[in-house]
C-alpha cells in the first residue's frame, strides 16, 4: 500500500490490514469540513467560531459512538 503508516493506522481495524468503513468516512467527513468552512471563509469572508466548534465536535463525537458500538474495533490499545 502507497499510503504513509500513520493513516493506514487510522482507517483499518486494530490489526492493520482490515479497512474500517467508519473510520474512513469520518476521515473524509473531517476532511470535506475542513475544506467547505475554508471554501465558505474565502467566499463569504466571515467565520463564525461557535458554528464550527460545534459541528466539528458533532462530527468527532459521531465517529466515536460508531467506532464504540462496533464489535471488532478493540478497545483502542491494538488487542480484543
Amino acid at each position: 500500500m502507497h499510503c504513509p503508516k500513520f493513516i493506514l493506522h487510522v482507517i483499518t481495524e486494530p490489526d492493520n490490514q482490515t479497512f474500517c468503513p467508519i473510520r474512513v468516512i469520518a476521515l473524509i467527513g473531517c476532511l470535506q469540513y475542513f475544506g467547505l468552512n475554508t471554501a465558505n471563509f474565502i467566499r463569504h469572508g466571515v467565520f463564525d467560531p461557535q458554528a464550527y466548534a460545534i459541528g466539528l465536535g458533532a462530527l468527532i463525537a459521531g465517529a466515536g459512538v460508531a467506532l464504540g458500538l462496533k464489535k471488532d474495533s478493540g478497545n483502542g490499545n491494538g488487542s480484543k
